[in-house]
């Protein structure tokens, strides 16, 4: 499919147009849909060869890394959201950031520094940092508990007199606190996530006795939210590009900005010390690989422009569906490339949908090729071919050298913004902003104030429940037939108590596969979790939903982690491609913060806003409310999608 002749004009139009031309030198149609409000968002295409060519600002980097380290630093709580913190994961994952992904942090450990990225207004991820870090000192903490619980109100069920006792004291808070750092990023001008976790830990550093401002550090946009906490607060601060300039989006952050130099840096100056000019090393052969110079003279020839031309003749009506099938070991790229498509061009109807690769049943009565691209990254051009992929070929991501590997990173995210430019250029999607997200974030603010977020069940039409699982249904969605009574009568013979829930979804996937309307046949499904799911119920749900969407049904699935997700694929479920049905899982309880004062209201008041805003653009998205915890769930959860299946295999 590398040479599929449908994407020959396409191709041709890019030439034509010097569409690269125009993004390299920000005018024509490029630089209006490369603009949020009328400000060009375009510095990162050249940003790396700005970096290159003054490479005093990289060295200042790896100084900054170097102070880190010499002050003693040795764990950093990341907290971010969305474009602040993807590409942090993604090097987490990958090894650059310390911890158990590093297969060499032992040899290292006396100056390693281990980065936590932190994208969730849950608790329990504060608390598995928590842990992560006192495990590390040999510190003992409460393991997870009943007795240890936020309810739904956010009010915190009574704990051990351990915790008030031990947790409480400075002296455990600084021995925990001491070599410990919080680094907030917001490159939004409207994220709150951040703020909540820097409140909480300087609440901590007090307690311990620890001066705040040398274990924080805040890296935002000018007049910020954020950016104002950091003012008030006398928090240090560094701008995100090393120029001081703001027209980089988030989901560009990498690697031309701080969100992507700092642990860059980091890891260079632990791994590789008194070795001067690591970082602009890796960036070099970063550019090298990419060589837009090539995508601007040349762009048949280039890879990536290649893949934007096959993105776009794969498209019906401007959206496209791909599944991405990285090398082994690279998968965590998929998370950051998400984000990357669907904030960008998520929007007008239009957009690129990303998931990881996955079998679909071709007879399955949902199953559609149109509009649906599978793309192969490769690392070997021996690699065997097929026709139902498009190649990627990415030699660089086989090397096992770490800073080769970190440039061939870098290089990546190089060329996936440019495909992901392209496309917006060949569909007039403006790839700048945002905008569909404010209206939940608007939401959120305003629910955060009420006592208790999810009490919107309590006046919700339709509503069913099915014992301990509450289903908020769209308006309008649930008819009860006569053959539906029937069926459910059946069901309570047969000793499925509580169907009505699972089958009333199931009803809707069965409209919507019924519908001969183009424009609004089912093309995904998505299954949300508000909240840190223990991994043994992420399996369970994992394997349902690609049960139900690939094997029933025929369609690719996501399965998503919020409120993370809210900040990177929600602009495209709410604007993008609109084929889609959303159930967003929320659980009523959550652990209780095992240090300081953080509970659950956030996460609830975010994951009603997302549902509402859904709603609000005629989106089909179902709310299932938990009654406690999400780990208790794991049986009724598994019964429900039990029997949507079952509903849909008798039909």
């Amino acid at each position: 499919m590398t040479n599929n002749n449908s994407t020959l004009p396409i191709l041709q139009k890019i030439v034509e147009d010097d569409a690269v031309g125009q993004l390299r030198r920000r005018d024509g149609m490029m630089a209006r849909l490369g603009s949020e409000d009328g400000v060009l968002k375009l510095d990162w295409v050249e940003g790396v060869a700005r970096l290159l060519a003054d490479p005093a600002r990289l060295e200042a980097v790896e100084a900054e890394a170097r102070e880190i380290q010499e002050r003693g630093i040795r764990h950093i709580i990341w907290a971010g959201m969305g474009g602040s913190v993807i590409a942090v994961r993604v090097l987490s994952d990958l090894g650059f950031c310390g911890g158990d992904a590093d297969p060499s942090s032992r040899q290292h450990a006396a100056s390693l520094v281990t980065i936590y990225p932190l994208d969730s207004t849950d608790p329990a991820a504060l608390n598995e940092i928590v842990r992560e870090i006192a495990k590390a000192k040999n510190l003992v903490l409460p393991a997870p508990g009943a007795s240890q619980i936020s309810g739904s109100a956010g009010t915190n069920a009574q704990v051990t007199n351990e915790r008030e006792e031990d947790l409480s004291q400075p002296t455990f808070l600084s021995a925990l606190l001491s070599d410990v750092m919080m680094i907030g990023v917001s490159m939004g001008m409207t994220s709150e996530e951040p703020i909540t976790h820097l409140t909480w830990f300087t609440e901590l550093l007090e307690q311990a006795h620890l001066r705040p401002a040398e274990h924080l550090l805040i890296m935002t946009l000018p007049g910020s939210y954020l950016d104002v906490f950091a003012h008030e607060h006398q928090v240090p601060s560094r701008p995100l590009q090393l120029d001081g300039g703001t027209g980089t989006g988030g989901r560009m952050s990498a690697p031309a900005t701080r969100v992507f130099l700092l642990p860059a840096a980091l890891f260079l100056t632990t791994y590789f010390p008194g070795q001067s000019g690591q970082l602009r090393s890796v960036l070099q052969r970063a550019w090298n690989e990419y060589n837009l110079e090539l995508a601007t003279s040349r762009p048949v020839e280039h890879p990536f422009v290649r893949l934007a031309a096959a993105m776009s003749a794969a498209s019906v009506n401007g959206a496209c569906r791909l599944l991405v099938n990285m090398p082994q070991g690279w998968q965590a790229l998929v998370a950051w490339l998400e984000q990357l498509m669907e904030e960008s061009l998520g929007k007008g109807g239009k957009g690129v949908v990303v998931f990881k690769d996955q079998s679909l049943n071709p007879a399955a009565p949902g199953y559609q090729e149109e509009g649906m691209l599978r793309t192969r990254v490769i690392t070997e051009e021996t690699q065997s071919e097929d026709d139902q992929s498009f190649i990627l070929p990415q030699p660089s991501l086989a090397s096992s050298d770490a800073s080769d590997r970190l440039a061939a990173l870098a290089a990546s995210f190089l060329g996936w913004q440019l495909s992901m430019a392209l496309y917006g250029y060949l569909h007039a999607i403006t790839f700048s902003g945002q905008p569909a997200v404010e209206n939940y974030k608007t939401r959120a603010r305003a629910l955060r104030t009420q006592h208790d977020p999810l009490q919107v069940a309590a006046n919700w039409q339709p509503i069913l429940q099915s014992g301990r699982l509450t289903l908020l249904a769209p308006a309008g969605t649930i008819d009860w037939d006569a053959q539906v009574q029937t069926d459910l009568s059946r069901r309570d013979a047969a000793g499925q108590e509580n169907a009505s829930s699972p089958v009333a979804f199931a009803r809707v996937l069965q409209k919507a596969l019924a519908t001969d309307s183009t424009a609004n046949r089912l093309e995904y499904l998505d299954l949300t979790v508000n909240g840190e799911a223990p991994t043994s119920l992420l399996s369970v749900l994992d394997e349902h939903i690609h049960t139900l969407g690939n094997k029933l049904i025929g369609l690719p699935v996501k399965l998503r982690k919020a409120p993370a997700a809210y900040h990177s694929t929600e602009q495209s479920e709410m604007d993008g491609p609109p084929s889609l049905i959303s159930l967003r899982l929320v659980a009523t309880k959550s652990e209780v913060s095992l240090l300081g004062s953080y509970n659950n209201t956030f996460l609830h008041a975010q994951a009603v806003s997302t549902w509402q805003a859904m709603l609000e653009q005629g989106r089909p998205c179902f709310l299932l409310i938990i009654d406690g915890l999400l780990e208790d769930a794991t049986e009724p959860l598994a019964t429900f999608f039990l029997q949507v299946e079952d509903y849909l295999r008798k039909l």
